[in-house]
C-alpha cells in the first residue's frame, strides 16, 4: 500500500534510481536482488541449455575459488563444505552441493558420522546389509531398506546440513540406484527378493532427500542408475520403472562414460528426471565428468548436460568457458 496519491509522479528514471538505492546494500555482486531470490528458489529463469564449467572438489577447497562466479556448480567433499571458498562461490551465485554417500558404511566426515554412528539423530548405528557385503574398496552395504534405522535418520542428516549450511544450494546422493553396479558385487546372485528390497530402498532414499531439499529450496544431483526395464536387469526408473529417469532428482551424475546412444541422450534427457522436483519442476540440470577434453566436448554436443568437467582428480578441473546464469538454488531458503 503506497498510502494517497502525490501531486507529482515519479518518472521511470528517478523511480529506477530509488529503488536502486534502497536495495544496492541488499545485493550480492553481480545479481541484482530479484535475480538472486530467484536462483535461491530455483525460480522461473531456470536454463539448462548452455553446458558450462563444473568442479568436483572432494578434498582441497581452494581449488574451488576459480569457479566463484555466478552459474557454477561445484560438488563438495565430506569436510570441505563450509570452507571460505565454498561460501564464495555460494556469494557469487554459484551452486554449492554437499556430498552425502548412504549406501556405503564409509563413516568419514561430520554427517557420515551422524548417519552411519550413534548421534543425535538417533542412538542406534546404522547396520549393514544382511550378510555383509562388500560394496567396494570404500566399505559394505548398509542396510537402506525400508524401515531400516538409516532410513529414520536420514532426513535428521539432511536438515542438519541445510541449517549447519547455509550457502548450500543442494545435496549431491551418491551411489544412489534402483540396482547395483558395484564391481564385484552379482546383482543376479543377490536375489529377486533382495533386488526388491534394493530398489524400494533407494526410493525411500530419495524421497528423503526431495523432501527435505524442497522444504529448504535446494536441489538433488543423484550419482547411481535409474535405468529403465525391469528390476531384475536394469532396476528401473522411478516412478514409471519402465522409463528412464528419476522424478526425485534434479540430475544425473555421468561418471567417466562415453557420450554414446545412452548416456549421450537417452539417459541424461529422458523425460521423467525432476518432475517430482519444486525446485526445478521437471527441468534436469546433468553433470558430465570426463578424463579428456574431447569426451567432454561431446558431452557438451549432445544438448542434455547443463555441466561437465575434464577431472584427472577428483580436486582441480580447468575452467574452460564462460558460466552463464541457471536459476539452480545458491543458498538455504530461510524457513
Amino acid at each position: 500500500m503506497l498510502g494517497r496519491p502525490t501531486p507529482r509522479r515519479l518518472t521511470l528514471g528517478v523511480l529506477t534510481l530509488v529503488l536502486t538505492t534502497a536495495l544496492s546494500g541488499l545485493l550480492a555482486p553481480g545479481a541484482s536482488g530479484l535475480d538472486q531470490d530467484a536462483e535461491a528458489r530455483g525460480g522461473s529463469r531456470l536454463d539448462n541449455s548452455h553446458t558450462q564449467p563444473a568442479l568436483v572438489a572432494y578434498g582441497a577447497p581452494q581449488h574451488a575459488e576459480p569457479y566463484a562466479r555466478r552459474g557454477s556448480l561445484v560438488i563438495a567433499g565430506r569436510e570441505n563444505f563450509g570452507s571460505p571458498a565454498m561460501k564464495d562461490v555460494s556469494r557469487a551465485g554459484g551452486t554449492v552441493l554437499v556430498y552425502l554417500d548412504p549406501i556405503i558404511d564409509n563413516a568419514y566426515g561430520r554427517y557420515h558420522q551422524m548417519l552411519n554412528k550413534p548421534s543425535r539423530c538417533g542412538s542406534r548405528a546404522t547396520k549393514r546389509w544382511p550378510g555383509s557385503i562388500r560394496a567396494n574398496d570404500w566399505g559394505y552395504l548398509n542396510d537402506f531398506r525400508r524401515g531400516s534405522v538409516l532410513q529414520r535418520k536420514l532426513g535428521c542428516v539432511l536438515r542438519t546440513i541445510a541449517r549447519e549450511n547455509p550457502h548450500i544450494g543442494g545435496f549431491f546422493a551418491d551411489d544412489v540406484g534402483s540396482r547395483s553396479w558395484f564391481p564385484g558385487f552379482d546383482w543376479n546372485r543377490f536375489g529377486a527378493a533382495n533386488q526388491r528390497a534394493y530398489r524400494a530402498g533407494a526410493i525411500a532414499v530419495m524421497k528423503t532427500f526431495r523432501r527435505v531439499a524442497d522444504d529448504f529450496g535446494l536441489m538433488v544431483m543423484v550419482n547411481g542408475t535409474w535405468q529403465g526395464g525391469s528390476t531384475a536387469e536394469h532396476g528401473g526408473g522411478y516412478p514409471n520403472a519402465s522409463q528412464n529417469g528419476n522424478a526425485l532428482a534434479d540430475g544425473t551424475f555421468a561418471e567417466n562414460h562415453t557420450a554414446d546412444a545412452f548416456w549421450g541422450h537417452a539417459y541424461p534427457c529422458a523425460k521423467q528426471w525432476a518432475n517430482r522436483s519444486r525446485t526445478t519442476r521437471g527441468k534436469q540440470f546433468n553433470f558430465a565428468v570426463t578424463r579428456d577434453d574431447s569426451t567432454r566436448n561431446a558431452f557438451a554436443r549432445t544438448g542434455c548436460y547443463a555441466f561437465a568437467a575434464t577431472h584427472q582428480s577428483y580436486d582441480t578441473a580447468r575452467v574452460w568457458g564462460p558460466a552463464r546464469r541457471t536459476g539452480l538454488p545458491h543458498r538455504v531458503r530461510r524457513r
